[in-house]
């Protein structure tokens, strides 16, 4: 079994210079890199990591198959839904006006792989669907296999650069917010909420694939223990201004903590150890719902009235 991490994007609002809602901030004059920025995360958050796990899984379960003549149970090409998702996505942030050097090109790239990949999936798509392979002997997908891993790989290899660079120019917003913010302020400790929870989900997988590394499980529970003092101060600072405080980016920032460390206890305890008997079915479904909280937390920071 293998474990993806993907990163979740915090988006851009409209604010005024100096501010952090969701960690960014932008002027007037910037509406339109806004936009933009906004949409590229929208088709980066959309995509994931859809090419590289697809990739991934056809060269660990179907490739060696293929390769020893072996007959198919099971085959599976990446769903033209999907694709087609993330190509619409990544089209009309290109379209947009307004250029950001840092992804423009690698987004062009991107969505120029993702054109060439398009009739080669597609031609496979309807046989995997149908189970084509069962009448066969899954003659066509040794006929196909070559092409469609090299198309696959293309794209596979376009989308890392495009999710890398936004990753990176993300994170640098985030941090700039973080120091610009006034200390003390709600929109500086949602910033550094994000922060710290970044710098947890990078450890993530390691903590689940490699439950013997101390090191790494003790860095993702120091990063938690900074985002949860972060999320009393913001807690603390929101309801200086409104008593009520805001419940639900509260238990979405609580989620992540609170999955976290028990993924930190569960590691302790010998429960992700392989090697011992765990199951590697409850294991995904644990870090899926880590990486799922994750994604949800991010999400309500974007929403244009999240509090």
């Amino acid at each position: 079994m293998a474990l993806a991490a993907v990163g979740s994007l915090a988006g851009c609002k409209d604010e005024s210079k100096g501010s952090a809602q969701a960690g960014v901030s932008a002027t007037t004059a910037d509406t339109a890199e806004l936009a933009k920025s906004n949409a590229y995360i929208t088709a980066a958050n959309v995509g994931g990591r859809t090419f590289s796990n697809a990739l991934d899984t056809y060269q660990q379960t179907i490739a060696p198959k293929l390769a020893k003549q072996k007959a198919l149970s099971d085959y599976a090409v990446v769903p033209p839904l999907k694709v087609s998702q993330i190509q619409t996505r990544l089209q009309t942030a290109i379209a947009l006006k307004g250029s950001i050097p840092e992804l423009d090109q690698v987004a062009r790239d991107f969505a120029a792989a993702i054109d060439a990949f398009v009739p080669v999936n597609n031609g496979l798509a309807n046989y995997a669907e149908s189970k084509g392979f069962l009448a066969d002997g899954g003659a066509k997908a040794r006929e196909g296999d070559a092409a469609y891993v090299a198309s696959l790989s293309r794209v596979a290899e376009a989308e890392t650069k495009f999710l890398d660079q936004i990753e990176a120019r993300d994170e640098r917003l985030v941090r700039e917010a973080y120091e610009a913010a006034p200390e003390g302020s709600v929109e500086r400790y949602r910033a550094g909420i994000i922060l710290s929870g970044k710098k947890a989900m990078n450890e993530v997988v390691t903590v689940f694939t490699e439950p013997s590394n101390t090191a790494a499980r003790q860095q993702f529970a120091s990063h938690l223990d900074e985002m949860a003092g972060m999320v009393e101060k913001w807690d603390a600072a929101v309801r200086a201004k409104k008593p009520e405080g805001c419940a639900i980016l509260q238990s979405r920032f609580n989620s992540v903590i609170a999955g976290g460390r028990k993924a930190v206890q569960n590691a302790e305890q010998g429960r992700f150890n392989r090697d011992a008997g765990a199951p590697p079915v409850g294991l995904q479904f644990e870090f899926s719902i880590l990486q799922s909280n994750f994604a949800s937390m991010i999400n309500e920071l974007n929403r244009p009235f999240s509090c």
